[in-house]
């Protein structure tokens, strides 16, 4: 009865290094009443930002507000259980979440109080994964065929698998600084090991980085969508000696390719990046048996920044993948993700 008489107010959140993007977009009968899209500066919520919001949603008693989870201590892994896990293997505690019965989110608690606190003037009703983001950036592909999905944000790069809409495996890199980044990816990339891999380790599933919802959070009763950026432990190869095995030489100029690509990206240090982690991401996927012998030939990437064209160039030419960009607006996605979670309430 409500929602005849008042519009539903949406608000978005979403930090980046020059302050605060926020969306508010106002819902009567499903019809857009109005849209409206502010920048504010500071990399914490100004009073400014605060007092815009609480405006925005006063017209009405029904309004929700969202933000994205970006800080690396999230993921994912394949597969349910009854029971879920609430803590690491480093003693980190987590909110574990079962999607669509097919795989497990999961989120550290410290990194999920962190944000209802930042966001705690004003309040935080959803919380979305990057791994949400992407998900419903390429809903009409993931449910098909076998590729490697990825959304690309600043200081953020995350990355799943998908084989006819099973989640095979995933990794959420989180970097602040992009140009200590440049001599190394793995130097700046953030990991977060998944709770599961030993138990699933025996049974074939694969450990993953995803979104995890949280239901019984103590600041907030209606926080359903989150993620958590899983880090998965690379694993130790053991080598015998063999002919296949590449020599001193062949290393070198492996490295001195890898040099060149990085020189001819036009300068941009976080394309290389990406570039790395693409190709890290595939190398620790095929090292996997349940890999099962299977190539990945199709990369799409959900883009939030524009420019990924020198990405897409070098993937295609030089690890012989099929690509495709699809250009992705983070304030829209995530006010389209929690009107989803509003119809589900």
């Amino acid at each position: 009865m409500l929602e005849r008489l008042f519009q539903k107010i949406f608000v978005s959140i979403v930090p980046d290094d020059q302050g605060h993007e926020v969306l508010t977009v106002a819902l009567k009968n499903k019809k857009i009443l109005y849209k409206e899209r502010r920048h504010f500066e500071g990399s914490e919520p100004s009073s400014s930002m605060n007092r815009y919001i609480q405006e925005a949603i006063d017209p009405s008693p029904i309004y929700y507000i969202s933000t994205m989870n970006a800080y690396p201590h999230q993921g994912a892994y394949e597969g349910c259980l009854t029971k879920g896990k609430t803590q690491h293997n480093d003693d980190t505690q987590v909110r574990e979440l079962c999607r669509d019965k097919k795989w497990t989110f999961y989120a550290s608690l410290d990194d999920l109080h962190s944000l209802t606190y930042k966001y705690s003037t004003v309040g935080v009703d959803f919380i979305f994964s990057p791994f949400s983001i992407l998900e419903y950036a390429f809903a009409d592909k993931i449910k098909d065929g076998f590729a490697l999905y990825a959304f690309s944000m600043q200081n953020l790069f995350t990355i799943a698998i998908f084989d006819a809409g099973i989640l095979e495996y995933a990794h959420h890199y989180s970097y602040q600084n992009i140009t200590a980044a440049e001599n190394s990816a793995e130097a700046s990339s953030l990991d977060f090991t998944s709770p599961m891999a030993e138990n699933y380790e025996d049974d074939g599933l694969i450990n993953l980085d995803d979104i995890e919802g949280l239901e019984d959070l103590d600041i907030i009763d209606d926080l359903d969508s989150l993620s958590d950026i899983d880090d998965l432990d690379e694993l130790e190869e053991v080598h015998e000696f063999s002919e296949d095995m590449p020599t001193s030489e062949e290393k070198r100029q492996g490295k001195e390719h890898s040099f060149l690509i990085k020189g001819d990206m036009d300068g941009s240090a976080e394309d290389y990046q990406r570039f790395n982690y693409i190709q890290k991401t595939l190398n620790q996927f095929y090292s996997l048996e349940a890999c099962r012998n299977r190539f990945v030939e199709t990369v799409c990437i959900a883009d939030s920044q524009g420019g990924n064209e020198e990405l897409k160039r070098y993937l295609e030419e030089e690890l012989f993948l099929n690509v495709l960009v699809r250009k992705v607006d983070v304030l829209e996605t995530i006010n389209s993700l929690a009107i989803l979670e509003e119809e589900g309430l």
